[in-house]
């Protein structure tokens, strides 16, 4: 059978697919945009345009779109040896070779690896792990959760209760009420220290508050985003290490998710690693595979799992295709592909210089706030949530694709792939820097 073609598809073909996260009123009498190919980190469209792909297929694409044959040789390996068997009681020897990796690279306290399918996925499962921990330890009170505001965790309904966005929550409430939300780390707004002259870590002490005023028998764990999403807000130096602290005083696991951060985006196979988090439960996804196929997990420490073990208690819960012999097969390639590329060299080694070239488009125009960021993960505060679709719109115009994102501020949202170097970060800041022109100029 011959690849799909676009001009293969009758005209009309998009009206049948209802897409993620978008309104479809736009598309009633238009096309979306039709990705149809890529080279290293640049997509391509059905007319031929060349876009540098500035947020990496939502955080996902690290090694860009040139790979295809080599994965898909390590793929079709796989599928004739084995297609499918559900890793429910049994497993396989793509998904324990993966575990094994896996730990291989997460900090060092990690023990096990749990895969599921994808990052919302991980949340759900993650979620219901920290419950069951409790309940075969004899503390079925512990069943709260402390995420933070602004936070993003997924957008099924467990991992949406997570999520601290209003504009996420509000058309599917009510969630579920065992969630409260602390101080996110946006020091230029921050209640307890915009006007002290950097951070007092008052946000982290914040969390420690919420634990005591929920009571500590009643709170199961904190999770946080190493860097948050919504907004691109990175911790102050100590943050990780002060959350830590806390969660070890009050008996409540640490739980990090790595959704974006995980597989090298910060300039570390694990950001919380990095970051001083020293977390006892880290979820992924995305990088895992550079998008090649679906996948995601949970890696904890035998301290979460032990008490399962010990009361001879099922984990109930599991998905169908979690720990799939193609998703494994196509996370080891792929994570082999990163390594002999030399991913996390590079991004250690440009991200300064992205940082910088950032800072200078910020400083280039009065529509932006501030830079802000870390690693290939660095975003643009604009001065109204109604500049980010204009910008957005005038950056694709130069060539580049970047996110706008107005659930907590106005964001121009940008995560090169982790292979790009100077070339591309001075093409991305030249388009965010002309495009602000032309909208400042409109």
């Amino acid at each position: 059978m011959n690849p799909v073609t676009f001009e293969s598809l009758p005209a009309d073909a998009h009206k049948g697919e209802w897409l993620n996260w978008s309104k479809m009123a736009d598309f009633q009498n238009q096309s979306p945009p039709v990705i149809v190919s890529g080279e290293g980190p640049y997509a391509i469209d059905k007319d031929g345009n060349r876009f540098l792909d500035g947020v990496s297929g939502l955080f996902t694409t690290q090694i860009g779109y040139s790979h295809g044959k080599e994965i898909g040789e390590a793929a079709a390996k796989q599928l004739e040896e084995l297609c499918f068997y559900p890793n429910w009681a049994a497993t396989h020897p793509s998904a324990l070779a993966l575990t094994e990796r896996i730990l291989g690279l997460a900090p060092d306290r990690m023990a096990r690896v749990l895969l599921t399918s994808g990052g919302s996925e991980s949340v759900e499962s993650a979620m219901k792990l920290v419950r069951q921990h409790f309940l075969a330890k004899g503390q079925p009170l512990k069943r709260k959760i402390i995420a933070r505001r602004g936070a993003y965790h997924g957008c099924t309904m467990g991992a949406l209760a997570l999520t601290g966005i209003p504009l996420s929550r509000v058309p599917f409430e009510p969630l579920d009420p065992n969630v409260r939300h602390a101080p996110n780390t946006h020091q230029r707004s921050c209640l307890y220290c915009h006007d002290k002259g950097g951070c007092t870590l008052t946000c982290a002490d914040a969390i420690e508050q919420q634990i005591l005023a929920e009571g500590p028998d009643t709170v199961a764990a904190v999770v946080v985003e190493p860097i948050q999403n919504g907004g691109g807000l990175p911790p102050a130096d100590g943050y990780g290490a002060r959350i830590r602290e806390i969660c070890n005083r009050y008996g409540v696991l640490l739980w990090c998710d790595e959704v974006i951060t995980g597989f090298g985006r910060v300039g570390g196979w694990f950001a919380s690693d990095r970051l001083g988090f020293d977390a006892d439960i880290c979820t992924f996804a995305k990088g895992i595979t550079s998008g090649y196929a679906p996948c995601g997990g949970v890696v904890f420490t035998e301290a979460v799992g032990e008490p399962l073990i010990n009361a001879d208690t099922m984990y109930a819960h599991g998905f169908t295709f979690g720990g799939h012999p193609l998703a494994c097969a196509v996370s080891l390639k792929n994570l082999e592909i990163m390594e002999r590329l030399g991913v996390m060299d590079n991004v250690l080694a440009n991200e300064d210089y992205y940082a910088a070239a950032m800072a200078d488009v910020a400083a280039s125009s009065d529509l932006v706030v501030e830079a802000r960021g870390k690693g290939f993960y660095h975003s643009l505060e604009l001065t109204d949530n109604a500049l980010t679709a204009p910008v957005a719109g005038a950056v694709r115009k130069h060539g580049v694709i970047v996110r706008p994102d107005v659930r907590v501020k106005p964001m121009i949202v940008t995560a090169l792939p982790l292979i790009c170097g100077h070339a591309e970060i001075d093409e991305l800041t030249g388009a965010l820097k002309a495009a602000l022109a032309d909208v400042a100029s409109a």
